[in-house]
């Protein structure tokens, strides 16, 4: 599933305008790879992903917030509009308006996250329906 939703992220981002080669995207990619797989139902700050990015690509977490609002304003301005749109709603302001680090990693990882589990609910509610319409009919063959 992983895998899955790293698929997910990079798509989501390239059509959001953030290029792979901004020292900012890994760690883009992999906070909100953290956000959408996270387990617990409190959601990870902002602090505890920089931290845990920290650690993980041995830098401070100054350099990590840094590059990530480097790869979110380059970004912006290269955006699919209707995308971005689709994605941000409501939550900006204006159309000229860059959303901050915490409003990009949270918006993008939540609609990762409702979007593909929009798409699991729907697989799980098919096969639930056939397998209970499989053991109906074979209730009533004996």
């Amino acid at each position: 599933m992983k895998e899955n939703i790293e698929s997910i992220v990079v798509k989501t981002l390239l059509n959001l305008g953030i290029s792979p080669n901004t020292k900012g995207y890994r760690y883009l990619r992999d906070g909100i790879i953290m956000c959408t797989t996270y387990d617990n139902k409190v959601l990870l700050s902002n602090k505890k992903i920089y931290t845990q990015l920290a650690a993980e690509y041995n830098t401070t977490e100054a350099s990590i917030e840094r590059a990530v609002r480097h790869a979110i304003k380059s970004g912006w301005h290269r955006h699919k509009e209707g995308f971005a749109e689709l994605i941000f709603m409501n939550t900006l302001q204006s159309i000229n308006d860059i959303p901050t680090n915490s409003v990009f990693i949270y918006t993008v990882s939540e609609w990762i996250r409702i979007t593909n589990f929009d798409d699991e609910l729907k697989k799980h509610a098919f096969v639930n329906k056939k397998l209970s319409h499989l053991a109906n009919k074979k209730v009533s063959q004996f």
